[in-house]
Protein backbone atom coordinates (compact mmCIF):
# COMPACT_ATOMS: atom_id res chain seq x y z
CA UNK A 1 0.00 0.00 0.00
CA UNK A 2 1.23 3.91 -0.74
CA UNK A 3 2.00 5.53 2.37
CA UNK A 4 -0.71 8.09 3.10
CA UNK A 5 -3.11 6.08 1.29
CA UNK A 6 -6.83 4.67 2.32
CA UNK A 7 -7.12 1.12 1.40
CA UNK A 8 -10.63 0.71 -0.23
CA UNK A 9 -12.08 -2.36 -1.35
CA UNK A 10 -11.33 -1.50 -4.70
CA UNK A 11 -7.64 -0.76 -4.26
CA UNK A 12 -7.70 -3.57 -2.47
CA UNK A 13 -8.51 -6.07 -5.34
CA UNK A 14 -6.25 -4.07 -7.57
CA UNK A 15 -3.64 -4.83 -5.03
CA UNK A 16 -4.42 -8.49 -5.02
CA UNK A 17 -4.75 -8.96 -8.65
CA UNK A 18 -1.80 -7.88 -9.56
CA UNK A 19 0.29 -8.97 -6.27
CA UNK A 20 2.47 -11.16 -8.20
CA UNK A 21 4.24 -8.10 -9.94
CA UNK A 22 4.05 -5.43 -7.59
CA UNK A 23 6.13 -7.70 -5.25
CA UNK A 24 9.02 -7.43 -7.86
CA UNK A 25 11.21 -4.85 -7.01
CA UNK A 26 11.43 -3.74 -11.30
CA UNK A 27 7.86 -2.90 -10.80
CA UNK A 28 6.34 -2.14 -7.38
CA UNK A 29 3.53 -0.15 -6.93
CA UNK A 30 4.25 3.24 -9.02
CA UNK A 31 5.61 0.78 -12.03
CA UNK A 32 2.08 -0.90 -12.02
CA UNK A 33 0.45 2.62 -11.72
CA UNK A 34 2.87 3.44 -14.98
CA UNK A 35 0.83 0.28 -16.62
CA UNK A 36 -2.66 1.32 -15.65
CA UNK A 37 -1.94 4.65 -17.14
CA UNK A 38 -0.57 3.53 -20.68
CA UNK A 39 -2.07 3.30 -23.98
CA UNK A 40 -1.29 0.79 -26.40
CA UNK A 41 -2.68 0.47 -29.96
CA UNK A 42 -2.47 -3.59 -31.10
CA UNK A 43 -2.61 -3.36 -34.75
CA UNK A 44 -3.64 -7.13 -35.64
CA UNK A 45 -5.67 -9.29 -33.53
CA UNK A 46 -4.49 -12.86 -35.49
CA UNK A 47 -1.54 -15.09 -34.50
CA UNK A 48 0.60 -12.78 -33.18
CA UNK A 49 -2.37 -10.10 -31.89
CA UNK A 50 -3.64 -12.58 -29.48
CA UNK A 51 -1.07 -13.29 -27.08
CA UNK A 52 -0.10 -10.07 -27.23
CA UNK A 53 -3.54 -8.52 -26.32
CA UNK A 54 -3.89 -11.11 -23.87
CA UNK A 55 -1.07 -10.20 -21.93
CA UNK A 56 -1.21 -6.78 -22.49
CA UNK A 57 -4.50 -6.69 -20.46
CA UNK A 58 -3.40 -9.31 -17.65
CA UNK A 59 -0.37 -7.42 -16.77
CA UNK A 60 -2.52 -4.24 -16.46
CA UNK A 61 -2.46 -2.18 -19.02
CA UNK A 62 -4.96 0.35 -19.01
CA UNK A 63 -6.31 1.42 -22.55
CA UNK A 64 -5.84 -1.32 -25.61
CA UNK A 65 -6.71 -0.06 -29.32
CA UNK A 66 -7.40 -2.78 -31.35
CA UNK A 67 -6.97 -2.46 -35.03
CA UNK A 68 -7.68 -5.42 -37.43
CA UNK A 69 -10.42 -5.51 -40.49
CA UNK A 70 -10.74 -9.12 -40.75
CA UNK A 71 -12.90 -12.14 -39.78
CA UNK A 72 -11.97 -15.43 -37.76
CA UNK A 73 -11.35 -18.24 -39.66
CA UNK A 74 -11.28 -22.13 -38.52
CA UNK A 75 -7.97 -22.50 -39.81
CA UNK A 76 -6.89 -19.49 -37.55
CA UNK A 77 -8.13 -21.73 -34.34
CA UNK A 78 -4.77 -23.70 -33.96
CA UNK A 79 -2.94 -20.44 -33.07
CA UNK A 80 -5.30 -17.49 -32.15
CA UNK A 81 -5.93 -17.72 -28.70
CA UNK A 82 -8.86 -15.71 -28.01
CA UNK A 83 -11.06 -16.97 -30.65
CA UNK A 84 -13.02 -20.30 -30.40
CA UNK A 85 -15.54 -22.12 -33.03
CA UNK A 86 -18.24 -19.75 -32.35
CA UNK A 87 -16.25 -16.44 -33.33
CA UNK A 88 -15.76 -18.31 -36.95
CA UNK A 89 -17.01 -15.34 -40.04
CA UNK A 90 -16.82 -12.50 -36.89
CA UNK A 91 -14.27 -9.62 -37.12
CA UNK A 92 -11.57 -10.08 -34.65
CA UNK A 93 -10.92 -7.05 -33.50
CA UNK A 94 -14.58 -6.84 -32.04
CA UNK A 95 -14.43 -10.29 -30.25
CA UNK A 96 -11.08 -10.03 -29.19
CA UNK A 97 -12.13 -7.24 -27.36
CA UNK A 98 -14.93 -8.77 -25.64
CA UNK A 99 -12.43 -11.72 -25.21
CA UNK A 100 -9.76 -9.31 -22.75
CA UNK A 101 -12.94 -7.31 -21.06
CA UNK A 102 -14.11 -10.46 -20.07
CA UNK A 103 -10.57 -10.54 -18.30
CA UNK A 104 -9.93 -6.93 -17.20
CA UNK A 105 -13.65 -5.09 -16.97
CA UNK A 106 -11.48 -2.24 -15.95
CA UNK A 107 -9.77 -1.94 -18.90
CA UNK A 108 -10.69 0.69 -22.10
CA UNK A 109 -10.64 -0.43 -25.30
CA UNK A 110 -11.34 1.04 -28.63
CA UNK A 111 -12.16 -0.97 -31.60
CA UNK A 112 -11.35 -0.11 -34.93
CA UNK A 113 -12.82 -2.99 -37.37
CA UNK A 114 -10.81 -2.01 -40.67
CA UNK A 115 -7.65 -2.73 -42.17
CA UNK A 116 -4.85 -0.24 -41.16
CA UNK A 117 -3.60 2.20 -44.22
CA UNK A 118 -1.67 5.51 -44.61
CA UNK A 119 -5.19 7.40 -44.34
CA UNK A 120 -6.54 6.30 -40.74
CA UNK A 121 -3.16 5.14 -39.67
CA UNK A 122 -2.18 8.94 -39.34
CA UNK A 123 -5.08 9.60 -37.53
CA UNK A 124 -5.09 7.00 -34.86
CA UNK A 125 -0.87 6.45 -33.93
CA UNK A 126 -0.56 9.50 -32.20
CA UNK A 127 -3.32 8.82 -29.89
CA UNK A 128 -1.46 5.67 -27.81
CA UNK A 129 2.15 5.77 -26.53
CA UNK A 130 2.98 2.54 -27.95
CA UNK A 131 2.12 0.60 -30.73
CA UNK A 132 2.86 -3.07 -31.64
CA UNK A 133 2.75 -4.56 -34.91
CA UNK A 134 0.94 -7.82 -35.04
CA UNK A 135 0.51 -7.90 -38.70
CA UNK A 136 1.21 -10.58 -41.29
CA UNK A 137 2.18 -8.20 -44.26
CA UNK A 138 5.12 -6.23 -44.66
CA UNK A 139 3.34 -3.55 -46.81
CA UNK A 140 0.92 -2.69 -43.95
CA UNK A 141 4.21 -2.60 -41.62
CA UNK A 142 5.82 -0.12 -44.09
CA UNK A 143 3.13 2.03 -43.21
CA UNK A 144 3.02 1.64 -39.51
CA UNK A 145 6.87 2.17 -39.67
CA UNK A 146 6.88 5.18 -41.62
CA UNK A 147 4.05 6.73 -39.52
CA UNK A 148 5.17 5.70 -35.96
CA UNK A 149 8.86 8.01 -37.18
CA UNK A 150 6.87 10.61 -38.32
CA UNK A 151 4.53 10.58 -35.03
CA UNK A 152 7.48 9.87 -32.85
CA UNK A 153 6.37 6.94 -31.43
CA UNK A 154 8.01 3.24 -30.15
CA UNK A 155 6.77 0.66 -32.85
CA UNK A 156 7.26 -2.97 -31.46
CA UNK A 157 7.50 -5.12 -34.69
CA UNK A 158 7.47 -8.68 -35.12
CA UNK A 159 6.95 -11.15 -37.18
CA UNK A 160 6.06 -15.52 -37.08
CA UNK A 161 5.82 -18.23 -39.40
CA UNK A 162 6.77 -22.07 -39.26
CA UNK A 163 8.66 -22.43 -36.30
CA UNK A 164 10.24 -19.15 -36.48
CA UNK A 165 10.00 -15.70 -35.23
CA UNK A 166 11.37 -12.18 -35.22
CA UNK A 167 11.00 -9.08 -33.35
CA UNK A 168 12.05 -5.93 -32.96
CA UNK A 169 11.76 -2.80 -31.19
CA UNK A 170 12.11 0.76 -32.93
CA UNK A 171 12.31 4.03 -31.00
CA UNK A 172 12.52 7.08 -33.89
CA UNK A 173 15.51 8.84 -33.64
CA UNK A 174 17.77 6.37 -31.81
CA UNK A 175 17.00 2.72 -33.34
CA UNK A 176 17.07 1.33 -36.41
CA UNK A 177 13.80 0.74 -38.19
CA UNK A 178 12.23 -1.67 -40.84
CA UNK A 179 13.60 0.54 -43.44
CA UNK A 180 17.66 0.32 -42.06
CA UNK A 181 16.72 -3.72 -41.99
CA UNK A 182 15.37 -3.82 -45.54
CA UNK A 183 17.05 -0.80 -47.34
CA UNK A 184 15.55 -2.10 -50.77
CA UNK A 185 12.19 -3.02 -49.41
CA UNK A 186 10.89 -6.62 -49.17
CA UNK A 187 10.02 -8.40 -52.88
CA UNK A 188 6.43 -9.62 -53.01
CA UNK A 189 6.13 -13.15 -52.32
CA UNK A 190 2.95 -15.36 -53.66
CA UNK A 191 0.21 -15.70 -51.38
CA UNK A 192 -1.38 -18.62 -53.71
CA UNK A 193 -0.34 -20.60 -50.72
CA UNK A 194 -0.25 -19.77 -47.16
CA UNK A 195 2.52 -19.97 -44.66
CA UNK A 196 2.18 -22.96 -42.34
CA UNK A 197 2.76 -21.92 -39.15
CA UNK A 198 2.25 -24.06 -35.38
CA UNK A 199 0.19 -22.13 -32.66
CA UNK A 200 3.15 -22.03 -30.40
CA UNK A 201 5.45 -19.97 -32.58
CA UNK A 202 3.26 -16.56 -32.12
CA UNK A 203 2.61 -17.17 -28.80
CA UNK A 204 6.70 -17.14 -27.97
CA UNK A 205 6.85 -13.91 -30.08
CA UNK A 206 3.74 -12.06 -29.00
CA UNK A 207 4.76 -12.80 -25.29
CA UNK A 208 8.10 -11.26 -25.90
CA UNK A 209 5.85 -8.07 -27.72
CA UNK A 210 4.12 -7.86 -24.35
CA UNK A 211 7.21 -8.12 -22.03
CA UNK A 212 8.89 -5.34 -24.49
CA UNK A 213 6.41 -3.46 -24.14
CA UNK A 214 5.81 -3.28 -20.44
CA UNK A 215 9.37 -2.64 -20.29
CA UNK A 216 9.22 -0.18 -22.14
CA UNK A 217 6.67 1.77 -19.70
CA UNK A 218 8.92 1.09 -16.63
CA UNK A 219 12.07 1.95 -17.82
CA UNK A 220 13.61 -0.89 -17.66
CA UNK A 221 16.58 -1.99 -20.57
CA UNK A 222 14.90 -3.04 -24.15
CA UNK A 223 16.20 -4.60 -26.78
CA UNK A 224 16.59 -1.61 -29.47
CA UNK A 225 19.88 -2.24 -30.89
CA UNK A 226 18.56 -5.03 -34.10
CA UNK A 227 16.49 -7.81 -34.60
CA UNK A 228 16.10 -10.77 -31.87
CA UNK A 229 15.21 -13.74 -33.80
CA UNK A 230 13.95 -17.29 -32.51
CA UNK A 231 14.08 -20.43 -33.67
CA UNK A 232 11.76 -23.53 -32.00
CA UNK A 233 13.99 -26.13 -33.83
CA UNK A 234 16.98 -25.18 -32.47
CA UNK A 235 15.32 -23.70 -29.48
CA UNK A 236 17.59 -20.86 -29.72
CA UNK A 237 17.06 -16.89 -29.71
CA UNK A 238 20.29 -14.58 -31.24
CA UNK A 239 20.04 -10.70 -31.44
CA UNK A 240 21.31 -9.48 -34.88
CA UNK A 241 22.63 -6.12 -34.44
CA UNK A 242 21.60 -3.78 -37.01
CA UNK A 243 22.82 -0.35 -37.82
CA UNK A 244 20.83 2.60 -38.14
CA UNK A 245 21.22 3.93 -41.71
CA UNK A 246 21.93 7.84 -41.70
CA UNK A 247 19.72 8.42 -44.49
CA UNK A 248 16.73 6.58 -42.92
CA UNK A 249 13.67 9.06 -41.87
CA UNK A 250 14.32 6.79 -38.53
CA UNK A 251 17.73 8.75 -37.99
CA UNK A 252 16.38 12.05 -39.48
CA UNK A 253 13.24 12.49 -36.74
CA UNK A 254 15.18 14.42 -34.34
CA UNK A 255 16.20 16.48 -36.94
CA UNK A 256 14.31 19.69 -37.87
CA UNK A 257 12.78 20.23 -41.67
CA UNK A 258 13.63 16.48 -42.30
CA UNK A 259 9.94 14.76 -42.25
Amino acid sequence: MVKGKALTVESFEKNEKYSRQIMMPEIGEAGQEKLEKASILVVGCGGLGAPVLYYLTAMGIGHIGLCDGDTVALSNLNRQILFTKKDIGKLKAKNAAKRIKALNPDLKTKVYDHYIDETNAKKIIPKYDIIIDCLDNFEARFILNDICIASNKPLIHAGAGEFYGQFMTIIPGKSPCLRCLFPNGVPKTSTEKPTGIIGTTPGVIGAMQATEAMKYILGLPITDTGLTTYDALEMNIKIVEIKQSEKCICALINKPGCL
